[in-house]
């Protein structure tokens, strides 16, 4: 079994730990340093809080998980270069990652909070790789979701899709929910049912051979009520909306 350290304790860190141990990782064998939340997160997951050096030296993969201007500051003291370096830093190339830690074994992702539930989508570029490190890589992604080789120019397209794609999903159900609520339905049940719907919908199109368009279109037919709301989105121009959401989410520039 492999050891994975991170250093940074932020959301994203905390939703991947919380996945490797769903799928069965021992709290023993994921390590975390940070300067003010490690012991706090140590005690409520059962993982092991240490100082970033015994970090290093303990884990067989070093997860880089927090704010992208501390990068120098914190891999700096650090003896990274033979470690297997995971970066999780958003918008920090290959390139700014290999010459800061000195490794020449770095995989740069893009994974979103699904990786929590092990339902996440991850993006990846990397070096070359070790047959090894190759191996612990994968191990490591196989626990938290699917995974994709994402060429890194189009990371920001990745992350407004997949990224913030969830948060998306969710103000969609919310939408939903609302909806079903101002017609008489219950806020609660109203809730569960969008949610059931929005779960049972992404299963129905993971499994089957049609594209989405398609259905849509077996859902809805000619001339009747779900044909009626479609055609009330269009109008609506909910497609446009969509895009223009996504394209103003690849040109936020990251503080």
């Amino acid at each position: 079994m492999s050891t994975y350290g991170f250093i940074g304790t932020g959301n994203m860190a905390q939703a991947m730990m919380k996945g490797l141990l769903r799928q069965g990782v021992p709290a023993k064998d994921i390590h975390i340093t940070s300067p003010r939340s490690a012991e706090k997160l140590a005690a409520e997951l059962g993982v092991v809080a240490m100082s970033p050096e015994s970090l290093v030296a303990a884990s067989d993969l070093v997860v880089l998980a927090f704010l992208p201007n501390q990068l120098e500051k914190i891999v700096q003291p650090l003896n990274l270069q033979d470690k297997l370096v995971v970066s999780v830093l958003a918008g920090v190339t290959l390139e700014t990652l290999s010459a800061a830690t000195k490794s020449t074994q770095i995989v740069r992702t893009l994974p979103n909070v699904n990786v929590a539930i092990n339902q996440g989508v991850i993006a990846y570029a990397s070096t070359v790789l070790s047959a090894t490190h190759e191996k612990v890589f994968q191990q490591f992604v196989d626990s938290l979701g699917q995974y994709f080789d994402v060429n890194e120019s189009q990371f920001a397209t990745f992350s407004a899709v997949a990224g913030s794609g969830p948060a998306y999903v969710f103000k969609f159900i919310a939408a939903l929910a609302q909806a079903g609520t101002q017609n008489g339905l219950e806020a609660t049940l109203a809730t569960k049912i969008a949610t059931q719907t929005v779960l049972g919908s992404a299963e129905m199109l993971k499994q089957s051979d049609l594209t989405a368009q398609a259905l849509q279109n077996a859902v809805a037919s000619p001339g009747g009520s779900t044909r009626a709301g479609l055609d009330d989105f269009d109008t609506q121009n909910f497609d446009a909306v969509v895009a223009h959401a996504i394209l103003a989410t690849i040109k936020h520039k990251h503080l």
